[in-house]
C-alpha cells in the first residue's frame, strides 16, 4: 500500500511542477543546472573521501562541496568543464543522462585525474569507472584523488609484442610510437624515462575488473594507438553507448575513409560528429 501511495504522490508532484519548471527553455535550464549542482554537493564526500588519507580527502571533499554551493545560485553563469576543449560538455549533450543517473565509463589514456580530463566532471556527479594509463605516476594520482575509480597501469593495444614506451616530461606526449619522437625532441621536449611495456587487450582489462557488459562511455586518447585500442575490444562482449576517440588525421570531407570510421560503423555505431581532433560515435544497434 505504502509504495503505491509514494508512486501516486510522486506522479502528482510531477504534474504539479511540470509547468513552472518546464514551460520555457530558461526555467528548464535553471532547474537542470540546480539539480546538477546539488548532485555535485551530495556526491562530494562519497566520491573523494577515503580512510587511507582522511585529512587530505576531507579537505578535497569540502572543496568540491563549496564549488557546488557556489554554482547553485549562479546557475548557467558558471558551467564547469575540465576537458581540454570542452569534451565533457559534449559527452553530456550526447548521452543526455538524468541528473539521478550514476553512469559508468572506461577511459584509455586517461592522463591527469582532473586537469584536461574527459571524465572528472562525471566523476564529481557520482559516476565511476576504469581509468587506464601506462604512466605509473599518473595512476598513483588517480588512486589518491579519485578513489572510487579503478585505476589501472597498463599499455592497451591489439597485439602481443613488447614495445618501448617513452615517457616525456610533458606527459601528454608519452608514446610507444617512434614516428613523432624526433619532432617532439626538436621542439624542446625531453624523454624522462623509457621502459618496455607488454600490451594488454582492453577486453582482458575489463574482464579482470568486472566491468559491466553495457556501459555509458568509452574514451580513448592513446596517441597513435587509438585504432589498436578499439581493435583490442570485443564489442560482442562489451558495448559502450558512446565512443569518444582521438583522430588527429580525420578529414571531415571524407569521413568514411578514416580507418576508425571504417572499423566502428559496421559494428553498429554512427558518427555523430567531430570537433577538433576527437570523433564521437553513438551505438545505434539497439
Amino acid at each position: 500500500m505504502f509504495p503505491s501511495l509514494a508512486v501516486a504522490a510522486r506522479a502528482q508532484a510531477q504534474r504539479y511542477l511540470a509547468y513552472p519548471l518546464y514551460h520555457s527553455a530558461r526555467s528548464r535550464a535553471s532547474f537542470t543546472q540546480s539539480g546538477l549542482a546539488l548532485k555535485e554537493v551530495q556526491m562530494s564526500f562519497r566520491q573523494f573521501f577515503t580512510w587511507s588519507s582522511p585529512v587530505a580527502s576531507t579537505l578535497r571533499s569540502l572543496k568540491y562541496v563549496l564549488v557546488g554551493l557556489v554554482r547553485l545560485p549562479l546557475g548557467r553563469s558558471v558551467r564547469l568543464s575540465y576537458g581540454y576543449t570542452g569534451e565533457d560538455r559534449l559527452i553530456e549533450s550526447l548521452l543526455k543522462p538524468l541528473v539521478t543517473h550514476n553512469g559508468y565509463y572506461v577511459e584509455v589514456g586517461c592522463n591527469e585525474p582532473r586537469f584536461i580530463s574527459n571524465t572528472f566532471l562525471l566523476y564529481r556527479r557520482g559516476w565511476r569507472g576504469i581509468c587506464i594509463d601506462a604512466n605509473e605516476q599518473l595512476i598513483r594520482k588517480y588512486q589518491r584523488i579519485r578513489p572510487r575509480d579503478q585505476a589501472v597501469c597498463a599499455f592497451v593495444a591489439h597485439g602481443t609484442q613488447a614495445l618501448n614506451y617513452m615517457e616525456f616530461a610533458n606527459n601528454v606526449l608519452s608514446t610507444a610510437d617512434l614516428q613523432y619522437v624526433p619532432q617532439y625532441l626538436a621542439e624542446g621536449q625531453h624523454i624522462a624515462r623509457t621502459r618496455q611495456v607488454q600490451p594488454h587487450s582492453l577486453t582482458a582489462i575489463l574482464a579482470a575488473r568486472n566491468a559491466p557488459a553495457r556501459f555509458d562511455l568509452l574514451a580513448i586518447d592513446a596517441e597513435e594507438f587509438d585504432l589498436s585500442v578499439l581493435q583490442s575490444l570485443d564489442f560482442g562482449r562489451y558495448r559502450p553507448r558512446l565512443v569518444l576517440v582521438e583522430a588527429e588525421d580525420f578529414d571531415p570531407i571524407q569521413p568514411l575513409a578514416h580507418p576508425i570510421c571504417a572499423f566502428l560503423l559496421p559494428l553498429g555505431y554512427m558518427l555523430k560528429g567531430s570537433l577538433l581532433k576527437n570523433l564521437y560515435f553513438m551505438d545505434v544497434s539497439i
